[in-house]
């Protein structure tokens, strides 16, 4: 089956993202998209005010990317979709390049080549670590645009109904079928923003730890209060 950008629903999840959410959702319209759908965990800044007005399609519901990407793709009335983080931008090649990878597979699951929009080595590295992530361990993170037909993100009842770590068990889901994902030749721009909020190497350390702690049972809600208290004692150290 042969398919367009307009065959493509792209759903952001958001929680006070109106610094960069228009830039996000105007990237989905130059690429092609037709139905964006915003999906709000709570915000209390201009996010659903900006979403309105660029045209997308606001749900509201529990406040975690888990929930909130199944209440959009709940909404969806296509047989493609893209979850794409607020502070991530496609190019406008991007859903076309992910049409024409659809048109040849059985059942989507792929997503995008990350670019991150610093300037140094240490942002190369990462890119090149976090797209052959995909290649090795067969597990793509949400700032990579994870994309997936409609048929199977149903078939495997979708995302787990947790705040943190959504994408790890998706893919862990999806490789118990032996479906494994596709890095797609188009990228995708992210904001450095949490490596230079955190530092790329404490950032990368945590993410190895919250995986491993994963791995031994504990859970995303335990994992993302530790995330949140880590955090705040470290903007309480810097102040």
């Amino acid at each position: 089956m042969l398919y367009s950008p307009a065959d493509v629903s792209v759903i952001i999840p958001v929680v006070n993202e109106a610094e960069c959410l228009a830039d996000c959702i105007r990237s989905a319209q130059l690429a092609g998209a037709e139905e964006i759908i915003v999906s709000d965990g709570g915000s209390t800044d201009a996010s659903r005010d900006i979403a309105v007005r660029l045209g997308a399609i606001v749900v509201s519901g529990k406040t975690g990317r888990g929930p909130q990407q199944n209440a959009g793709a709940q909404k969806s009335t296509h047989p493609l979709l893209c979850f794409l983080h607020a502070d991530c931008l496609l190019h406008r090649s991007s859903l076309e390049t992910l049409c024409i990878a659809a048109s040849q597979m059985e059942e989507l699951y792929a997503c995008f080549r990350q670019r991150i929009t610093s300037v140094g080595m240490k942002y190369r590295l990462l890119e090149f670590g976090n797209n052959m992530r995909v290649r090795w361990q067969k597990r793509p993170y949400g700032d990579q645009g994870i994309c997936i037909s409609q048929t199977l993100f149903q078939r495997v009842d979708g995302f787990e109904d947790v705040p943190f770590m959504e994408d790890v068990l998706l893919a862990e889901k999806l490789r118990q079928l032996t479906i494994t994902p596709r890095l797609l030749k188009d990228g995708i721009e992210v904001s450095p923003r949490r490596w230079q909020r955190r530092g790329v190497i404490r950032q990368t350390l945590t993410n190895w730890s919250l995986l491993r702690q994963l791995k031994r049972g504990r859970t995303p809600e335990e994992l993302i209060e530790q995330y949140a208290r880590d955090d705040q004692q470290r903007q309480d150290g810097n102040a």
